[in-house]
């Protein structure tokens, strides 16, 4: 009876993550709510994060990602489901997941903390290396002048993630938005070098 009273829930929710197709009862293949066998699609409900979409664990830490994972259940998603509206919401959890500032953008949003244009960093010292390496790429003629520059770039970005990803699990939200903000200028300085150069 009780077996019975949970499968009519899910008759009547059609639009929540289910393991099998309300329809026809047929196993669906991914965590999306669309069906192969009978062509059924639901719309994502909109509170689904980004990570239950591509079946992603979030609980102890949503920053640290397993992106061949992620690229893989992506690309089945992709080939097992070609309705628009689908495609288009995989296509987005995808790409801000994918590249860790648009993902701890996502994460900070998700937790109260949203990032905004007008956030300030307080931290002098690395605003003006900032600066200064901004300058350095922008005056830069050839790659070779501006490499040691985009090289140290790199360390300090991965830095940057990396201590992203150790407040994240702690769920130090605030601090791991101000370090976002570190990161969101460093990913500046990298957009510019591969823009010019």
């Amino acid at each position: 009876m009780e077996k019975g009273n949970r499968d009519l829930g899910a008759k009547r929710d059609p639009t929540r993550l289910t393991r099998s197709c309300p329809s026809c009862s047929q196993p669906l293949p991914t965590s999306l709510p669309a069906c192969p066998k009978c062509w059924n699609i639901w719309s994502i409900p909109a509170d689904t994060s980004y990570h239950k979409i591509f079946s992603l664990p979030e609980d102890s830490n949503p920053f640290v990602i397993d992106t061949a994972l992620l690229r893989q259940r992506f690309r089945q998603m992709q080939s097992t489901y070609a309705a628009q509206a689908l495609s288009s919401a995989i296509n987005n959890a995808y790409q801000t997941l994918l590249q860790p500032m648009s993902r701890i953008e996502y994460i900070l949003s998700q937790n109260g903390h949203p990032m905004e244009e007008t956030d300030k960093l307080e931290d002098n010292e690395f605003l003006m290396n900032i600066m200064m390496a901004r300058e350095e790429v922008e005056t830069a003629e050839t790659r070779e002048e501006a490499e040691p520059v985009i090289q140290e770039n790199q360390a300090m970005i991965n830095e940057t993630i990396s201590e992203i990803g150790s407040l994240v699990e702690q769920k130090r939200w605030p601090e791991a938005k101000q370090v976002g903000i570190r990161l969101k200028y460093l990913d500046g300085i990298h957009k510019a070098a591969v823009e010019k150069l």
